[in-house]
C-alpha cells in the first residue's frame, strides 16, 4: 500500500517536472522568437523618405561616385607633377664576336688566316645598371587645362545625379507609403462594413425567430456577410504587398513590420497650384536631369580642347643620372656615372585623320544631347499636364466626396431605423450599407490620388515628393527662394 502511494507520488512529481519544463521551455521559446523579430519602425511619409536616402543602395551607389571622383582628380592633376622612375637592372649577354661581322675575313690576309682558333669564339659579360629618371611637362598648349576643366564640370554633374536619384528615390517612397495607406483604408471601410452586416445579420436573426422576418431576409444578411469574407482577404494580402513595397524602397527586409504616422487627407485650404507653363519654367532652373544636358555639352567641349592638343606640340624637360658597369663591385663607383639632361618638343605632324574624326564623334555627341534635352523638355510637358490633370480631377472630387459620404451615412442611419419600425427591407438597408462603402472607398482613391499627383508635380520641377507644397503653389516669390537655396546647394 505505501509502496504505491511513494509510486504514485513519484509519477505526479515527475509530470509536474515535465509541464514545468515545458512551461519554462515555451516562454523561452516565445521570448527567443520575440527577441529575433525585427522590431517595429514607426514613420511619417516624410521620416520615411529621409529613411530611405539613408539606406537605399541606389542612393548609396550614386553617391559613391564622390570618392570615384577624387581619385578621377588626382590622375588629371598627376600629369602637372613630375615623373621620376628608377632602374636596376642585370643583364647577361652572349656577345658572337667575329663570327658576327661580314668583314672578320679581312683580317690577317682573308679568310682569317694568321688569327687563332680562339679568336672566333663567342664571349659572354654581365651588365649591372641603376638609373634615375625624371621628366616634367612643360607646356602641353591647353591639353592638362581642358582636362582639368572637364573634371570640373563632371563635379557639378555628379552633384546633379544625386540630387537625380533622390528625387526619385523619393517619389517611389511617396507612391509606396501612400499606397500603404490606400491599401489599409481600404481594409479598414471593409472591416467596418462586416462589422455593421453582423449588427444587420443579428438583428435579423431576432426578427425572424419572433416571426417578424422572412427567411428570405435572413439568407440574404447571412449571403452578403460571406460575400465580404474574399474581398478582406484580397484586401489583406493588398495590405502585405504595399507593406512589402514600402520595406524594400526603405532597403528593409519586405516582411519586416511598419507603422505609417500619416492620413491619407489633405488640410484645407487646399494648395492652389500653378499652371503647367510656370512649372516648367521651374523645372528649367532645378530639374537635375535638364541641367545635367547643359553640363554634358560642356564636357564635351572641353574634351574637344583635350583631343585637338593631341595635334600640337608637347614640351617637357628630362633627365638621367646612374652607373653603368661590368663588374658588381664599380656599381657603387661615382666615377663611372653616366648622366643626361634635355628638353623635347614633340609635334604630331599627322595621324591619319584620327583627331579630327574624334574631335567630329564629341561635336555630334554635343547635337545629340540638344535633341536628347528637346525630347526630354516634350516628355515632361506631358507628364505635368497629365500630374496638373490628375491634381484638378482629385480637387473637384474631394468636395463631391465628402459629401456623399456624409450622405451615405445618413442613408444608412435612417435604412436601418425604418428597419426596425417595419417601414423598410433589409434589401433597403443591404444597398445603403454598399451605397457607403464605395463612397468611402471612392473617398480614400481620391486622397490618394490628391497626394499622389502633389508628389509628382513636385519631383517633375526637381524636388523631392516630401518638399513643402510652397514650391509648387502659386506663391512665386517663395518658390523662387526655394529654388536659390537648392542650386546654391
Amino acid at each position: 500500500m505505501k509502496r504505491n502511494c511513494c509510486e504514485q507520488l513519484l509519477k505526479k512529481c515527475f509530470s509536474l517536472f515535465i509541464i514545468l519544463s515545458g512551461v519554462n521551455f515555451i516562454s523561452e521559446t516565445k521570448q527567443a522568437m520575440a527577441q529575433s523579430k525585427p522590431s517595429v519602425v514607426t514613420f511619417t511619409m516624410a521620416e520615411a523618405v529621409g529613411l530611405a536616402l539613408t539606406t537605399n543602395p541606389e542612393v548609396l551607389a550614386v553617391r559613391e561616385r564622390f570618392d570615384e571622383f577624387k581619385q578621377l582628380v588626382k590622375e588629371t592633376k598627376s600629369d602637372v607633377f613630375p615623373q621620376v622612375s628608377a632602374v636596376l637592372a642585370w643583364r647577361k649577354t652572349r656577345d658572337p664576336g667575329l663570327l658576327n661581322s661580314p668583314f672578320f675575313t679581312r683580317f690577317a690576309g682573308g679568310e682569317g688566316q694568321g688569327l687563332p682558333s680562339s679568336a672566333f669564339d663567342a664571349f659572354f659579360f654581365t651588365n649591372y645598371l641603376w638609373n634615375f629618371d625624371v621628366s616634367q611637362k612643360v607646356y602641353s598648349f591647353g591639353r592638362i587645362s581642358n582636362a582639368l576643366k572637364v573634371v570640373k564640370e563632371e563635379r557639378s554633374g555628379i552633384d546633379l545625379d544625386v540630387r537625380e536619384v533622390e528625387n526619385r528615390i523619393s517619389l517611389d517612397v511617396a507612391r509606396a507609403v501612400y499606397g500603404y495607406l490606400l491599401a489599409k483604408q481600404n481594409l479598414h471601410v471593409l472591416e467596418v462594413e462586416r462589422e455593421s452586416r453582423k449588427r444587420q445579420l443579428n438583428r435579423i436573426q431576432s426578427r425572424f425567430e419572433v416571426e417578424d422576418a422572412t427567411q428570405l431576409d435572413l439568407l440574404r444578411a447571412r449571403v452578403t456577410l460571406a460575400n465580404l469574407g474574399p474581398e478582406i482577404l484580397s484586401s489583406e494580402t493588398a495590405v502585405q504587398v504595399a507593406k512589402a513595397s514600402v520595406n524594400n524602397t526603405l532597403g528593409r527586409s519586405i516582411d519586416a513590420p511598419i507603422e505609417v504616422r500619416e492620413q491619407l487627407t489633405l488640410v484645407q485650404p487646399f494648395p492652389n497650384i500653378m499652371q503647367v507653363e510656370t512649372l516648367l519654367e521651374i523645372a528649367k532652373q532645378s530639374r537635375p536631369e535638364l541641367r545635367r544636358y547643359a553640363v554634358d555639352r560642356k564636357v564635351l567641349d572641353a574634351q574637344v580642347g583635350v583631343t585637338k592638343s593631341e595635334l600640337l606640340p608637347q614640351i617637357s624637360a628630362s633627365a638621367g643620372f646612374g652607373v653603368s658597369t661590368f663588374d658588381i663591385s664599380n656599381v657603387s663607383n661615382f666615377a663611372l656615372h653616366t648622366w643626361n639632361a634635355g628638353v623635347d618638343f614633340n609635334w604630331k605632324l599627322f595621324d591619319g585623320k584620327r583627331t579630327y574624326a574624334q574631335v567630329a564623334v564629341l561635336r555630334s555627341q554635343k547635337t545629340q544631347s540638344e535633341y536628347d534635352e528637346k525630347a526630354f523638355r516634350n516628355q515632361l510637358s506631358v507628364r505635368l499636364t497629365e500630374a496638373s490633370g490628375a491634381w484638378n480631377r482629385a480637387l473637384e472630387s474631394l468636395s463631391a466626396t465628402k459629401l456623399t459620404v456624409a450622405e451615405a451615412k445618413e442613408a444608412e442611419r435612417i435604412a436601418e431605423e425604418l428597419l426596425q419600425n417595419g417601414a423598410a427591407t433589409t434589401l433597403d438597408v443591404f444597398q445603403a450599407t454598399l451605397s457607403l462603402r464605395k463612397a468611402e472607398l471612392n473617398q480614400t482613391v481620391v486622397y490618394h490620388d490628391a497626394l499622389l499627383a502633389l508628389a509628382e508635380m513636385k519631383y517633375l520641377v526637381g524636388f523631392r515628393a516630401d518638399s513643402a507644397h510652397s514650391i509648387i503653389e502659386k506663391l512665386r516669390p517663395i518658390a523662387d527662394n526655394f529654388i536659390a537655396e537648392r542650386i546654391a546647394q
